[in-house]
């Protein structure tokens, strides 16, 4: 290698990589100071759920109108704190990057003149003593072998290097330093017994590079103004102004703000003076100094012989304190941000004053004359710069007294929490609480490890000292983190007004803070304080999507009125409570969640299924079915399964695969027997709406035997009408319900005679009655309204039993009311179809029975199972039809055709139950005259 080509080596290395290294260590640094901002102790919404009931379909059965209903979701989240994070591979990558700059640094004191050279070789002793390397515990618990070994690795190779290979090159003596060093570590590593043993060294490597830190920061203590002084003296050459007051103005502007700032950080006094954060002060001075230390170099002697090893240390300095102080920010170790913070602003304060008093006592004479003074600046001979930064140190103890003697408890406690970190990331949750308590002890300005004791206290099962810790933040030293943490734990435990208490204080110290604010304004909800949680929501003036969707939750949840036109917002929750009141109004909304990829979190997956299948459905049946039954067979918890259910329930009623629905009504209702009085009832609405008294009357008592008690008059209705009146007026007399307006009894005690009464008399056997009783009852009824109502029941029950003189009956009344929906031609269309003189159905009737997702799916819409039955012609596949249908629907006609089938496959004792049941409903002549009839 040519020495050109080694000298562009050493400068690539040596100056090209520390600066480097310096400008990714100062992004690192302003990126986690003002982007990452105490993320380490996360802050998320968490999410929960209530419930509220919605109609998902309404009933009309004469002058009575019912809603089906069932729950939707509402989604609230309120901001949780959770454990710290850990990030160990960034340890690792932080702990080989200090290597390497060590390394450099080492290969640079070899090259130092002979004192300075032992002078560096006993700072390196001393850095390596703090470097936590015997906590390998090589040759016993914490035993001195380890670093005796690393010193013989790294220290003897160094002495040797200095004294036998003086003509080496910079690139040479860092190449073999690496290699023997790392070798050495390796070799520690794999022999010690700790777990993760490159872990503890990238943790503990953050000491020795504190006090690298602190040296550099000391360094460049007047990096600042001796900078704006050189500038200044090179702006005057030539003009002569009095640069004097120029600099005393610009330095006590500076003066000023290094004060405040130390005034801010010992919390002495609130100035409404602008401050600036240190760090971003530090980064200033750090490269302002570069060109102070090349007028240093270039005016004093040094302890090295090229200037390039001066400026390499510089740049080794300035690197390990970028990043040192970005690591220390971005793991949430307040009490080494904050030893830093201070040491550097009592070095610059210090060695700031001490050099402007230094320029004054030398240069005030001639620092108006124009000349080149920067070029000795630093060869002064009265008071020498020696002194200067004697009297510089005396200043800085001054200071240090002044602040309580703080850095030394920030020490004490930075050096705990690192080996609390390193604890932590091992998953050793006793070892680093204890170690976190103590550190917080040491220094309470420590946000991260009381909150981190408290979570670790919790996870240990040791909730009443994790309190303490909770309750000791917010009395000293309170963070936003720990206030979350102390009111969702004593909500918890059902102490929602100390809850509050909490969170109101917390606010009366952080401002506007939208975490606090949120969870205050949930709380309130609980309370029944509705008008001052929205107040809190509504003073949010960030993470406002959570705002917009908790006080539109909290808004349906208390049946606020809500305005017309409501803001739709992309963002999942916010369109589930949407959903939820659009359902409560009765009302579509104008989006449609896809249903097919769905959330992880289960509430959120619950939630959207059942708001979106309430409201409207535009996806495959047998699909969601599949998808349904899929997360049903999960292993899960016993109410995740429950809502799937229902939500299986929903999604095969919306389709009216009312077969499917009441069976796995009855199903879920034996699965879960505390509920089973909620699921009869429901079936029971649902028997109701197709007008199967009988049936539904039977799940009502069956709903009051396991414990229902919410019993509307309709119920009542259903119960007298549906063959059991003398339990009607039980339920009546027991929990004083009454019945509808139009059910009136005499002074007998009989109930009195009106066209609703008819109605629903008649009603009580709807679906057994032959076709000509029911059109008995349609002259009988005398209200047009009514007579309207059944008829259109015919039409949509009965129209398959009925020839085409009995059709025009029905048609003729339905045609009467003009709300039907109905015309003529439709009324026509319909018929023919369903006695085979169409093949497919007109739009507007198709839309309210959809054929295309089975004629069978509803065994009280007779026509279509009637037309089901014409179309098949296997004989197994007609009896499977016909003895599904009859599980369900009573019509004579179906059970008829039952028997008749049955026989023709053998199966007479079938054909013979079918017929002494239908006994219980029809007379021997009318069963004679069924049997009679051919229907084909």
């Amino acid at each position: 290698m040519s020495i050109h080509t080694g000298r562009q080596a050493e400068k690539i290395i040596f100056k090209g990589l520390p600066f480097m290294l310096s400008i990714i260590g100062g992004l690192l640094l302003l990126g986690s100071f003002f982007i990452w901002d105490d993320k380490i102790m996360p802050v998320i919404p968490g999410i929960f759920s209530e419930s509220i009931k919605v109609p998902v379909n309404f009933y009309s059965i004469g002058s009575e109108i019912f809603s089906l209903e069932m729950d939707n979701f509402l989604i609230f989240q309120n901001f949780q704190s959770l454990p710290p994070l850990i990030f160990p591979q960034l340890s690792l990558i932080y702990g080989a990057i200090i290597w390497i700059l060590f390394i450099l640094g080492l290969s640079l004191v070899s090259t130092l003149k002979r004192m300075y050279f032992i002078v560096a070789t006993g700072l390196t002793i001393f850095l390596f003593t703090f470097s936590g390397i015997n906590g390998l515990n090589i040759g016993g618990l914490s035993s001195n072998t380890a670093l005796i070994i690393l010193l013989l690795g790294t220290v003897l190779p160094l002495v040797l290097i200095s004294f036998f290979a003086v003509s080496w090159g910079l690139v040479q003596r860092f190449l073999v330093l690496l290699l023997i060093s790392s070798l050495s570590l390796w070799g520690l590593v794999k022999n010690s017994g700790i777990e993760n043993p490159w872990l503890w060294l990238s943790e503990n490597v953050t000491f020795p590079a504190a006090i690298v830190t602190v040296l550099f920061l000391l360094h460049i203590g007047h990096a600042v103004i001796s900078s704006i002084t050189v500038l200044l003296i090179r702006l005057n050459k030539g003009t002569g102004i009095k640069i004097i007051w120029h600099l005393i103005v610009i330095f006590f502007l500076y003066f000023l703000l290094l004060v405040f700032t130390l005034l801010h950080l010992t919390g002495e006094v609130n100035i409404p003076f602008p401050t600036l954060p240190p760090l971003v002060l530090m980064l200033i001075a750090g490269f302002l100094g570069y060109g102070v230390l090349k007028l240093k170099i270039e005016q004093t002697d040094q302890y090295y012989d090229r200037p390039l090893i001066g400026k390499s240390f510089y740049w080794l300095g300035f690197a390990i304190t970028a990043f040192t102080w970005a690591k220390a920010d971005f793991t949430g170790n307040q009490p080494l941000f904050e030893f830093f913070n201070h040491s550097f602003i009592y070095g610059q304060i210090a060695l700031s004053l001490l050099f402007f008093l230094y320029t004054l006592a030398n240069f005030y004479e001639i620092i108006n004359s124009g000349r080149d003074i920067e070029k000795v600046l630093f060869k002064p001979q009265f008071f020498a710069y020696f002194h200067m930064r004697i009297g510089a140190i005396m200043a800085m103890v001054i200071l240090v007294i002044f602040a309580d003697g703080v850095v030394g408890m920030q020490l004490s406690s930075f050096s705990t929490n690192i080996s609390a970190d390193y604890y932590y990331q091992s998953n050793r949750p006793l070892e680093a609480a204890i170690l976190y308590e103590n550190s917080w002890l040491q220094y309470r300005k420590n946000y991260k490890a009381k909150n981190a004791a408290a979570h670790l206290r919790f996870q240990l099962g040791n909730s009443n000292e994790a309190m303490e810790h909770l309750y000791q933040n917010f009395d000293y030293v309170p963070s936003v983190q720990s206030i979350l943490l102390l009111s969702d734990k004593l909500h918890q435990q059902d102490k929602i007004f100390d809850a509050i208490f909490y969170l109101e204080k917390g606010l009366e110290i952080f401002p506007d803070n939208p975490y606090l604010l949120n969870n205050l304004a949930l709380l309130y909800s609980k309370l029944n304080r509705p008008t001052d949680a929205y107040a809190s929501l509504n003073s949010m003036k960030s993470e406002l999507n959570v705002a917009k969707s908790n006080l539109l939750g909290l808004k349906v949840k208390h049946q606020a009125r809500i305005e017309e036109g409501l803001e739709i917002v992309k963002d999942l929750p916010y369109q589930l409570n949407y959903l939820a009141h659009a359902n409560r109004q009765g009302n579509f909304a104008p989006f449609v969640l896809p249903t097919q990829d769905l959330p992880e979190n289960f509430v959120l997956k619950t939630a959207l299924l059942r708001n979106q299948w309430s409201n409207q459905v535009i996806s495959d049946y047998e699909s969601d079915i599949l998808l349904l039954d899929s997360l049903i067979g999960q292993q899960q918890m016993s109410f995740e399964e429950r809502n799937y259910r229902e939500t299986r329930i929903l999604r095969t009623l919306q389709d009216n695969h009312i077969n499917e629905t009441l069976k796995y009504l009855n199903g879920t209702a034996a699965t879960y027997p505390n509920s089973a009085a909620y699921y009869h009832a429901l079936a029971a609405k649902v028997l109701a709406g197709q007008w199967d008294l009988g049936k539904a009357s039977v799940d009502i008592l069956v709903a009051y035997e396991k414990g229902f008690e919410n019993f509307q008059p309709v119920h009542l209705a259903i119960l007298y009408f549906g063959g059991k009146p003398i339990e009607a007026i039980s339920i009546h007399q027991r929990f004083e319900v009454d019945f509808p307006e139009w059910m009136e009894w005499n002074e007998s005690g009989k109930l009195k005679e009106s066209p609703q009464v008819k109605f629903w008399t008649a009603l009580g056997r709807f679906h057994e009655q032959l076709p000509e009783d029911l059109l008995v009852v349609l002259d009988q009824l005398g209200s047009e309204t009514l007579q309207a109502e059944w008829a259109l029941a015919l039409m949509r029950h009965k129209l398959h039993a009925f020839d085409a003189n009995g059709f025009k009956k029905i048609k003729d009344i339905i045609l009467k009311q003009s709300n039907t929906g109905w015309t003529e031609a439709s009324l026509n269309h319909w018929f023919d179809y369903v006695h085979g003189k169409q093949e497919s159905l007109e739009a507007s009737i198709s839309q309210i029975f959809r054929p295309d997702l089975g004629l069978d799916r509803n065994a009280y819409w007779t026509p279509l199972v009637w037309k089901k039955l014409r179309e098949t012609e296997d004989d197994m596949g007609r009896y499977a039809l016909l003895q599904e249908a009859i599980q369900f629907n009573r019509d004579p006609i179906l059970w008829i055709l039952y028997v008749n089938q049955s026989r023709k496959v053998g199966l007479d004792n079938y054909a013979g139950t079918a017929l002494s049941e239908m006994g219980q409903w029809l007379s021997p002549s009318q069963l004679e005259r069924l049997q009679m009839q051919n229907y084909w």
